[in-house]
């Protein structure tokens, strides 16, 4: 059996010879052969996900960076009484945290401890942040990801609530996750 990985429309996808997987085109047909879906008619609330770590404003880079580390994430939304204010991504993080090189890393770290722990998540968020609608269709979102060439993007209600986030993973596991897994 030959698999190849192929990039269609964002997804990047594994074709056999048994099952081909083909997000633009009709249908979508998994590795379990038989179970076939339109992902087109997916909403973005069908795949985000919604046990979300978020940070508040006041919230120290330091105890973000714990975060951080702590969690397998790379983006945490920054929220104010529920409405999402920003994000701050592990890279932001990383660009602050190294911006005075030293070879040593634990000897970075340690210099890195005082000012982390005074500046805020607040100061240094993106604040300008695209945001999806849990109604908005999923090839909207994916067309989105890949003009803009974000990693995720927060999903928020007409108020501005924070409802979850959509992140490329959530995006591979529709690729290559069964339906019936995703409980969609």
């Amino acid at each position: 059996m030959s698999n190849d990985l192929v990039l269609v429309i964002g997804f990047a996808t594994e074709v056999s010879t048994e099952a081909s997987v083909a997000f633009s085109g009709e249908f979508f047909k998994h590795k379990n052969p038989g179970v076939m879906f339109d992902p087109r008619q997916l909403k973005v609330h069908e795949v985000m996900t919604t046990d979300v770590y978020i940070i508040q404003p006041d919230t120290t880079l330091l105890e973000a960076q714990r975060i951080f580390k702590a969690n397998t994430i790379h983006h945490l939304p920054v929220v104010l009484d529920g409405h999402l204010e920003g994000i701050l991504s592990k890279t932001d993080l990383l660009l602050i945290s190294t911006a005075f090189p030293l070879h040593d890393s634990g000897a970075r770290d340690k210099n890195n401890e005082p000012m982390l722990s005074r500046m805020l998540a607040g100061e240094v968020m993106t604040r300008h942040v695209v945001k999806l609608r849990p109604d908005m269709a999923l090839d909207v979102a994916v067309g989105i990801f890949l003009e803009n060439l974000f990693h995720a993007m927060p999903v928020v209600d007409s108020k501005g609530n924070l409802l979850g986030i959509l992140s490329w993973l959530d995006l591979i596991r529709v690729a290559f996750v069964p339906q019936q897994q995703l409980h969609i």
